[in-house]
């Protein structure tokens, strides 16, 4: 037998280690794997019993990794993430093709599941499954094959393409509009209820900024957790929101928003919409689906963002 053989723990040992190691809780990893608390406890010291070095620490209530134990973490966390990826395409050639997508709530009602069945008729031996999700995606932690993020790259170290260049428009509903009319210049909005979102916080002063320098202490009226909340409620008529083009050119195009006046920004932006995956599937087929299917949809909005005049 081999030293390299002779090396290896307990598979139970490990799986109870990387569920700590990734969870940070013995509870959490109890939880996870269905065993109590002190099976884990046990197994993690018959790991260290192995190697004769401590790998995890008490730290107040909740555990530490020691020095070693997050050199020998980081082999494990990547080490099962490979054998969970092979399971996946294990589960692939038994159920059909599978390929998850991350992607924000907001890109999924607006972009993404309106066109989900054409994905299907064009790829019909590929099953895609949407996953909506405003966290940052963590390729090593999560289950997905790719991902459509905000932001700026480098998106630590993934292959990417911006899908589209996000610009700002002021757009609210209808009916708040006509309370407000007419609504000529710039004073004339700052007078009407506005929206923010804590996703881009700073978006209306600089949006003043730009347009209406001495108002841009302006203090938005309402705040939402998130860009997609923030559309809701200015759809329900409680406020004007910097709405994102040409994501949201379907909300203007079926009459739910209506753009204030055509103040458009060539510098007032929000974060661009990017598709990202690992750079070991830049060849895969599933990422070169999901990829021209994303493009179409981009090209789509573009062009509706374009009739509006946006």
């Amino acid at each position: 037998m081999s030293n390299a053989q002779l090396s290896l723990p307990p598979l139970a040992s490990l799986r109870a280690f990387e569920a700590v190691a990734r969870s940070g809780s013995v509870k959490l990893a109890s939880e996870s794997l269905n065993l109590t608390p002190s099976a884990i406890s046990h197994q993690i010291r018959t790991l260290e019993a192995h190697f004769g070095v401590q790998l995890v620490q008490r730290s107040g209530r909740g555990i530490a990794l020691t020095e070693s134990g997050a050199i020998y973490a980081a082999a494990v966390l990547n080490a099962f993430s490979e054998l969970f990826r092979a399971g996946d395409l294990l589960d692939d050639r038994k159920r059909g093709r599978i390929v998850r997508v991350s992607v924000t709530p907001t890109f999924a009602m607006l972009a993404a599941l309106p066109q989900l069945e054409k994905f299907r008729v064009d790829n019909p031996g590929l099953d895609l499954r949407l996953e909506a999700n405003n966290s940052p995606v963590d390729f090593e932690r999560d289950n997905v094959n790719a991902a459509v993020q905000l932001g700026e790259p480098p998106f630590n170290g993934l292959a990417f393409h911006r899908l589209f260049k996000s610009r700002v428009a002021p757009c609210a509903e209808q009916k708040l509009l006509e309370r407000f009319e007419p609504i000529q210049r710039s004073h004339d909005l700052a007078k009407m209820p506005l929206i923010k979102f804590n996703t881009a916080p700073d978006s209306w002063q600089s949006w003043f900024s730009e347009m209406e320098p001495e108002l841009a202490a302006r203090e938005p009226d309402l705040i939402s957790d998130s860009l997609l909340t923030g559309i809701q409620m200015a759809r329900s008529g409680m406020g004007v929101i910097l709405a994102p083009f040409p994501l949201a050119s379907p909300m203007v195009t079926s009459g739910a928003l209506s753009v204030v006046k055509l103040w458009g920004s060539l510098q007032t932006g929000l974060r661009d919409f990017y598709f990202t995956y690992r750079k070991v599937d830049a060849s895969s087929d599933k990422t070169k689906a999901v990829h021209k299917w994303l493009k179409a949809i981009a090209k789509d909005l573009e062009a509706e963002a374009a009739t509006l005049g946006i």
